[in-house]
């Protein structure tokens, strides 16, 4: 066989094979990415030698009756968690995406502040898609190729099982905590129901409160939309 023919073939497959892989980026938990965030935190105190080992407190910044960090030690592993985590969550975090006609609809999810979080939906033209495990932030704003969808953080008690988004009667939903949170119309391309903080809308105190609102104000009336025949 030719030696060009059999280069073009090779590099066809290879870019065939390459895509492929990135278009078939696996789904992402929050603990996936925690536990990234736990081996950063647990070198970093070993290089600042915080830590013997990834049991044992140095002598200096142990504490004798708790056996736990005394003040120092733990003053240093806060500006080490802070300074990880502005690092880490610079970007949107990938999660998941969902397919509809030629675009794929993606779940992205970063830490709001220090302890809240946040969650984006972008939907990406099919090949504009790369596999992108972070997103930047600015590039959300200005990249044309991409489009934000909707937006909802959580500041109190936090939703964070089963976090998935789904497609449904040509509706696009977003569930958290086993509640739906969000609804989007495909067919017309716009937001049916979303809270961006179900803690402030709820005016809860706690958790029970804060759900107790989502399930009467977004998941029951989005179970609607799901049961009712569209026009």
């Amino acid at each position: 066989m030719n030696l060009k023919i059999l280069t073009l073939i090779l590099l066809i497959v290879c870019s065939t094979s390459c895509k492929s892989q990135t278009e078939k980026i696996e789904d992402r938990t929050i603990d996936y990415y925690f536990e990234q965030i736990g081996e950063l935190e647990l070198s970093e105190l070993l290089e600042q030698k915080i830590l013997i080992d990834s049991v044992t407190i140095a002598e200096k910044f142990k504490d004798t009756k708790s056996n736990r960090l005394n003040s120092e030690g733990f003053q240093k592993y806060s500006e080490i968690k802070m300074n990880i985590y502005l690092k880490f969550f610079k970007d949107y975090l990938y999660q998941q995406k969902v397919e509809y006609e030629n675009d794929f609809y993606v779940l992205y999810f970063t830490m709001a502040g220090f302890d809240d979080m946040e969650w984006n939906i972008v939907k990406w033209k099919k090949e504009k898609w790369k596999g992108e495990e972070r997103l930047d932030r600015e590039r959300l704003k200005t990249d044309d190729d991409i489009e934000k969808i909707l937006w909802n953080y959580d500041e109190a008690g936090k939703n964070l099982e089963n976090i998935r988004i789904f497609i449904q009667n040509d509706y696009l939903i977003m569930e958290r905590g086993n509640l739906y949170h969000s609804l989007y119309d495909l067919k017309n391309e716009k937001v049916i129901l979303n809270e961006e903080s179900p803690w402030n809308a709820s005016d809860g105190k706690d958790k029970a409160e804060m759900n107790k609102w989502i399930k009467e104000n977004l998941h029951d009336k989005i179970e609607q939309y799901l049961n009712k025949e569209r026009e």
